[in-house]
């Protein structure tokens, strides 16, 4: 066969709206101006701690004692201020929302916590899949005033605990170098950090963790500790992945940065009749590429009908030539061409931008719109509507799970609109590279055999209770769940997964227990998933 066939049959424009659908913010869908219906009730958390005698909350008091701002229900703020990033989770309602300005700050409001038993929530971006950033009756800390990012020596990084992902990128790209993260803008970049961190260079440079040497946090009792490989150590084998539990409230992190180099982008798609023999191909062929080459296998489909689409995405950190010769051997693998094929070279940060859905974007618009902290007038960018679940995967789908994995696809075409339209997809994205080199033990993020991480994902139109799509949703999962490794991404929590502690934490749960325990006694930062 001729070097490249498969590769000419056809080329595309648009690629920017392609690959930010595939690889950016984890739900699928457009932004929609409506609210959504309350959500259904959490697990329950453990009881509060509990409150000293006698002592009624000044809220008025926390107020006066903060140089942040501190918002309360009937404040004109409040509506937009307790808001999450997905709008399943706008029923939540905080008794207060603090933007902390600083340590003393964070300090004021643990203390006010402890003296009156009110539950601490911390927050960044606001975009936990369990809503585990807010609450009901919850003291919300949220640290998006904390945004700053400069260098720490040649390679360091020193990142305030309430930066999101867009604004790290585009920092330190402009001294030539990155962090490897995820690709949605609003992500904050301590909450990716704390449950793992996967991204387009994770293959190469490793998770998000991997990369974090040292953190600055604020304990339940009020103490300020590093966490580093020469001060707490222990501590910050729990913050590289097991972080959730709820150490404290994070102010600063310090990372190793990477070379940011030139890339190139590829989106290849086939036709539903093939999905697949695509699925076949790529499961074999992504985790098996060099580090430099990332890739991700996406079945997605839409409500009322219509054909679903199977499309590959792809970044070198190495040449076109190189990128280029992988796909043809992907192509090679399916039999067939792909029905439109587009490669583009693009610096780091237009790549990154691209992915993250904010080319031509600047920083401020680059944002969800508001004056408060975190937002931005002139913000550009929507919330959305969905639930998620995941998988990893250690061995490959065999015959039966990829049959099983596209017709449960398939079945979302036939959800209706009265039901709340939306769409349904699965994104599978190549493991291995750097992500597997390091030890199970060496961090609490202990998912190191896995080839591949699958994520489900529905939409739903806000206003409507989206049970159809959720039904969708824990069926496709149950689908292959049999052939996937038991094991779950933290940083995709599922609320109902049972065996959670095994699922997210595996070996590292009762390391992680115990450190929590000492670290946070009385519980203020527990909810119902804490390790």
């Amino acid at each position: 066969m001729e070097r490249r066939a498969l590769l000419t049959t056809g080329l595309t424009t648009g690629l920017t709206t392609a690959l930010a659908a595939t690889a950016g913010c984890d739900g699928p869908g457009p932004a929609d101006p409506h609210p959504a219906p309350s959500p259904p009730a959490p697990p329950p958390s453990p009881p509060a701690p509990s409150a000293g005698p006698g002592r009624t909350p000044s809220w008025k008091a926390l107020a006066e004692g903060l140089d942040g701002l501190l918002v309360r229900p009937g404040d004109e703020a409040y509506a937009t201020a307790r808001q999450l990033y997905n709008r399943r989770f706008d029923g939540l309602r905080p008794a207060a929302v603090a933007y902390v300005a600083g340590e003393e700050d964070v300090r004021e409001c643990l203390a006010f916590a402890r003296r009156h038993g009110v539950r601490v929530a911390v927050r960044n971006g606001g975009h936990s899949y369990g809503g585990w950033s807010g609450g009901d009756g919850r003291l919300v800390v949220d640290v998006s005033r904390l945004a700053a990012v400069g260098a720490d020596g040649g390679s360091g990084a020193v990142v305030g605990a309430g930066a999101r992902l867009v604004s790290v990128y585009r920092a330190l790209a402009a001294r030539g170098r990155t962090v490897p993260a995820g690709s949605c803008p609003t992500v904050g970049v301590t909450g990716l950090t704390l449950g793992g961190g996967h991204g387009v260079v994770s293959r190469a440079y490793g998770l998000t963790c991997d990369s974090l040497e040292a953190a600055t946090l604020v304990t339940a009792d009020g103490r300020t500790v590093r966490a580093s490989a020469d001060e707490d150590p222990d501590l910050l084998w729990a913050l590289r992945g097991g972080g959730l539990a709820g150490f404290g409230v994070v102010t600063e992190l310090r990372f190793r940065t990477h070379p940011a180099p030139p890339t190139v982008t590829a989106y290849l798609n086939w036709p539903w009749t093939r999905a697949r023999a695509v699925l076949a191909a790529w499961q074999e062929w992504g985790p098996d590429q060099p580090d430099e080459i990332w890739s991700s296998l996406r079945l997605s489909a839409g409500a009322g009908g219509g054909t679903p689409a199977v499309t590959v995405t792809a970044l070198t950190l190495g040449g076109r030539g190189d990128l280029e010769d992988a796909l043809d051997r992907l192509a090679d693998r399916v039999g067939a061409p792909a029905r439109s094929v587009s490669l583009r070279e693009r610096g780091f940060l237009e790549a990154m931008l691209v992915f993250a859905g904010c080319a031509g974007l600047s920083d401020e618009q680059c944002r969800l719109p508001g004056s408060l902290p975190g937002r931005s007038p002139r913000g550009a960018l929507g919330r959305e509507t969905y639930a998620a679940l995941s998988d990893f995967f250690d061995r490959s789908l065999p015959q039966a799970g990829r049959a099983a994995l596209a017709a449960a696809v398939e079945s979302f075409t036939r959800t209706t609109v009265e039901e709340g339209g939306g769409g349904g997809s699965v994104m599978l994205t190549a493991l291995g590279g750097a992500v597997n080199r390091v030890d199970p033990s060496a961090t609490a993020f202990v998912h190191r055999r896995s080839r591949m991480l699958a994520q489900y994902v529905a939409s739903w139109r806000p206003g409507t209770p989206g049970t159809a799509q959720e039904r969708w949703l824990r069926r496709t999962r149950d689908a292959v769940r049999r052939y996937a490794s038991g094991r779950a991404y933290q940083n995709y929590p599922d609320p109902a997964l049972a065996d959670w502690r095994r699922a997210y934490y595996g070996e590292a749960a009762d390391r992680l227990a115990a450190l929590r325990d000492r670290y946070d006694p009385a519980g203020l930062f527990r909810y119902a998933q804490s390790p």
